[in-house]
């Protein structure tokens, strides 16, 4: 993951978090759990000798099985047969981790002059980025990745049958990826969310790609301010002084919930809500679940929920909530030699100026 500057333009990047991964059930045959069937035949697995892990005296070999779509991660009993079978896990990008360079490359020798060029060079990486160019006369957007195409009756966020009748067909169209180049608006906002109405969004966001985006605070703002100023970005010319100086003496207090702490059950409870709000809400849900639908009782129950939370929390914590902090549980654990590393631990997301002619 490379950002930075060429001669007279800047360039960044957000975490797509894109659809590129399937799960697939192998189905065992040969009387072996190393051997299963794809279109017909009866394979045996790749056996791939992974190193030697040491835990002080102790030293063990590890090794791992591979099939056609990838490495096995484990094994389930399919509950229609009873019988087991081996879970292997397909990666677009496997063996095309370095391809990424390609696009850095395109960037730091000056091949990228204008945003048509940018867009055309992020077409290279087969991870998934949001990238975003600016200049001063031109800016862009597209999402990056090598995201499969699959085919009908397939449900990604499930294992697929691994014998061969469901393999990818091919990958999407580089036209087909999201994009923009210098929209009408002059703005364009992300916040690692999704790209697109529909475009699929990987496993481990599932839950959270719904209608609720939080760059939704960020669009909101800028469209109060049109003909917004840099020195507005710092909020000190709405707010005023005083108040700028309290914000600034908030600053080192990063205590709201992780970016993807709520993914699993924030959209639901927000479209609930909205439905018990009256307000209106595609694909409703057939079961009002706040209050049983009724509004006076779905208000009365949050209170009591947060109400019987901070009950619990003042004997152990005190009664002043500015002042409540949790001990940090830490693990330590390393499967290889610890080193030593220049890092910067950063809140959400990466604060990155740009500063030309100097």
């Amino acid at each position: 993951m490379l950002i930075g500057r060429g001669k007279a333009f800047a360039w960044t990047l957000t975490s797509a978090g894109a659809d590129i991964i399937d799960t697939y059930a192998e189905t065992l045959c040969g009387g072996s759990k190393t051997k299963y069937l794809f279109k017909g035949r009866c394979r045996s697995m790749e056996k791939v000798a992974a190193g030697t892990i040491s835990f002080g005296a102790a030293k063990t070999s590890a090794t791992f099985h591979r099939t056609v779509h990838g490495p096995v991660i484990g094994y389930a009993t399919d509950a229609t047969t009873g019988k087991t079978v081996a879970l292997s896990r397909r990666r677009s990008t496997y063996g095309r981790e370095t391809v990424d360079l390609l696009f850095n490359q395109q960037l730091t020798y000056g091949r990228v002059h204008n945003a048509r060029e940018f867009v055309k060079a992020a077409q290279k990486p087969p991870q998934t980025f949001n990238s975003f160019y600016v200049s001063a006369t031109e800016s862009a957007f597209t999402t990056t990745g090598l995201m499969p195409m699959r085919p009908a009756g397939v449900n990604p966020t499930l294992p697929v049958d691994g014998r061969g009748t469901y393999e990818w067909r091919g990958f999407l169209s580089a036209a087909a990826h999201p994009s923009a180049i210098n929209p009408a608006s002059g703005l364009i906002v992300n916040w690692n969310n999704k790209p697109a109405k529909d475009f699929p969004a990987g496993d481990g966001r599932f839950g959270s790609e719904g209608g609720l985006q939080r760059n939704l605070l960020l669009t909101t703002e800028l469209a109060r301010y049109p003909k917004a100023k840099l020195a507005d970005a710092a909020m000190c010319t709405t707010l005023g002084e005083q108040a700028c100086s309290e914000l600034r003496g908030m600053i080192g207090i990063f205590d709201a919930p992780l970016g993807g702490g709520y993914g699993g059950w924030h959209q639901y409870m927000w479209k609930d809500l909205r439905s018990v709000l009256g307000q209106s809400v595609t694909a409703p849900y057939t079961v009002r679940y706040c209050g049983a639908g009724v509004l006076a009782t779905c208000a009365g129950d949050l209170w009591a929920a947060i109400a019987a939370g901070a009950a619990e929390a003042v004997p152990a914590l005190g009664a002043d909530p500015a002042a409540w902090q949790e001990a940090v549980t830490t693990v330590g654990f390393s499967p290889v030699s610890r080193y030593t590393m220049q890092w910067t631990n950063r809140p959400s997301g990466i604060h990155q100026v740009m500063s030309f002619g100097q």
